[in-house]
């Protein structure tokens, strides 16, 4: 199975209370000023969204979608125009209003995804886990996801600090190189807009952590690909299980899933466990086989001459013999006994195709 996880983070235009910065100025020129880093109280405050997805393969990793949701006061049209040629094909910017995800654009993000995934089904089911926030389990994302014939895992609520692989594994890193790689532009990024910059800042950590790094390990240790042997020990000292108890192969029943939904949220059996949609036949079923006799395209000038030669036999006649004084009578026959009816003559305005043919001294 491919296992993948799907999780939002926030990520702020500016770091403002990073730790880390050492400046050491020169006694002699105390009026010079330590160099600031100009930011309006409304940057300050700004945030945009990464919608990050990670899986067990580090072949498949880097043909994931991320999707950047940037807000349309943050990210003028152009410097988005600008950051576009420099864009991986798998990493996708969006202006909205607000710079949140929300379930209209999860079902696009699902629809995208499943798409990316559609030649690897001969290979592997995807799974996709996520938590259980209300724009994750919408009826219409749902319906996507049964569309686009992906199994689900909802990490319970209140759960994805100890269970979700990018809550646990995943953003820590994320987030520690962002803020090294921030610190390291400052001085060279000057006048640079603050959210440009950081889009390109999000985008390098996309390519070193996220598809620079293995997340099979962080699947296996949460005890999500199956095998609970390898369970890490701080989860079950968290969950106060010495041995994790045995789960039935089957699927979860209603009371069991409200325990994963958020309180507030209802949960709908139709949607829930709606089936998938039957599988398409493999390509290699609907391939053709490998001899097939050759067929060519009419000829209508040698049908025309066949025609010619071998004239078709016509039926007997249905009345009795015609007298010898009729035209009939003195007409060849042909060898089936059969009397050979000459050709109507055609109307005078009728026009006749003349057939002519090369001799043999005229070639060349």
């Amino acid at each position: 199975m491919l296992l993948l996880n799907l999780d939002e983070t926030s990520i702020p235009v500016t770091f403002t209370h990073a730790g880390g910065n050492v400046m050491l100025l020169d006694p002699t020129k105390n009026w010079h000023q330590p160099p600031r880093q100009p930011a309006t109280r409304a940057e300050k405050r700004a945030y945009f969204t990464h919608v990050g997805l990670v899986c067990n393969d580090p072949a498949i990793q880097p043909q994931l979608p991320q999707v950047l949701f940037v807000g349309d006061s943050l990210l003028t049209l152009a410097a988005l125009a600008a950051i576009q040629p420099h864009l991986p094909d798998n990493v996708y910017v969006k202006r909205l209003k607000k710079g949140w995800n929300n379930h209209e654009e999860h079902v696009i993000i699902v629809r995208l995804l499943g798409l990316i995934l559609e030649p690897l089904f001969e290979r592997y089911q995807p799974v996709l886990m996520f938590d259980a926030s209300p724009l994750h389990i919408h009826d219409e994302v749902m319906a996507e996801l049964a569309a686009r014939r992906i199994w689900y895992l909802v990490i319970p609520a209140r759960l994805t600090w100890l269970l979700q692989p990018l809550d646990t594994h995943g953003f820590a890193k994320y987030k520690r190189y962002l803020k090294q790689r921030f610190q390291d532009t400052i001085v060279s990024s000057a006048g640079v807009n603050l959210t440009e910059r950081m889009v390109r800042l999000v985008v390098e950590t996309i390519r070193v952590v996220l598809q620079g790094n293995r997340w099979d390990g962080a699947f296996r240790s949460n005890g999500l690909d199956g095998d609970q042997t390898h369970v890490s020990n701080y989860i079950k000292e968290t969950l106060q299980f010495e041995t994790l108890p045995p789960y039935p192969p089957t699927p979860p029943s209603v009371d069991a899933l409200r325990l994963c939904w958020p309180r507030n949220r209802a949960v709908h059996p139709a949607v829930v466990f709606q089936p998938l949609p039957p599988a398409e036949p493999a390509v290699e079923m609907l391939a053709l086989p490998d001899l097939l006799p050759a067929i060519l395209p009419p000829d209508p000038v040698a049908d025309a001459l066949a025609l010619l030669e071998h004239p078709p036999a016509l039926p007997p006649p249905s009345h009795p013999a015609a007298s010898s004084s009729s035209p009939a009578a003195s007409a060849p026959s042909d060898l089936h006994g059969i009397a050979a009816v000459p050709p109507a003559e055609p109307p005078a305005d009728t026009p006749r195709l003349r057939l002519r043919q090369k001799s043999s001294a005229s070639v060349g």
